[in-house]
């Protein structure tokens, strides 16, 4: 980390092979705290890092590493090796892609069919990703002292979940929330994950799609997260409550985090 970069931080961290690699710090709180730079990152896969943006990310300080993938999506991008502890056993998949074939092999598939298919995943996931977002958070606040980053494929769906939990916690108000969601949009290139996909139907000897129909799958619409933490709100009365009753974190976890990860 240069001496620029010490002085002045960015919200995304310059690497050269970073997928979608953003700092959490610097938002504004409700009380108007600010998060501290360089403690909770976020990020795509880290298969593609050079050298220098491992020697970079051992200078931030970097000692956990939360990889959300699923097994195949591990093998497919293996992560390099970067000098810190790996927990990459979550497993979360988020959505039913299922749905999305049967949709297409039956004509029924539109653009807005398929961001619907996508917005009802986030709202209908809240409960099958408490046992890895338990997890998470408890690691989240157990390294308080270091500094971690999570990540999934793309750094967006279950990525931009566990980012939205991190900032509620920590009483950051939700428009800024949902803007960092959307910051995927200017920092990742969904073209590559449609290229990526159009190669899966040719393989699927699918001859005709249209790319509206995949852009859902492969960017970020604010309808998403916002449906997410919606449908929070609806089971559990508020972020804070699922915090505590469905990823049992206690008070006293939420007020560490506030007091390490939170300018004083």
């Amino acid at each position: 980390m240069t001496e620029a970069t010490e002085s002045v931080m960015t919200r995304v961290v310059a690497l050269d092979g970073g997928i979608n690699f953003r700092d959490l710090g610097g938002y504004e709180t409700i009380h108007g705290q600010r998060v501290k730079w360089r403690k909770i990152m976020r990020c795509g896969h880290l298969a593609a890092l050079s050298d220098a943006d491992i020697d970079t990310l051992d200078v931030i300080g970097i000692n956990k590493i939360h990889d959300f993938r699923r097994k195949e999506e591990q093998a497919q991008s293996p992560s390099c090796a970067i000098r810190a502890e790996f927990i990459d056993d979550y497993q979360i998949s988020v959505g039913d892609i299922s749905r999305f074939w049967e949709f297409l092999f039956d004509g029924a598939l539109t653009a807005e069919a398929s961001h619907q298919l996508v917005v009802n995943s986030y709202r209908s996931c809240i409960d099958s990703v408490i046992p890895a977002f338990s997890r998470f958070m408890r690691g989240i606040v157990d390294n308080v002292e270091g500094a971690s980053v999570f990540h999934c494929s793309a750094g967006k769906d279950r990525t931009g979940m566990a980012a939205a939990l991190i900032l509620s916690a920590l009483e950051v108000p939700r428009e800024t929330i949902i803007a960092d969601y959307m910051l995927t949009i200017q920092h990742y290139d969904s073209s590559k994950l449609i290229a990526i996909v159009e190669g899966h139907l040719r393989s699927a000897k699918v001859e005709s799609w249209d790319r509206d129909w995949l852009i859902p799958y492969c960017s970020v619409h604010e309808d998403n997260i916002v449906a997410f933490l919606d449908a929070i709100d609806a089971r559990f009365g508020s972020v804070g409550n699922y915090l505590t009753t469905a990823l049992g974190m206690s008070d006293t976890d939420i007020e560490k985090m506030k007091t390490h990860y939170l300018e004083s």
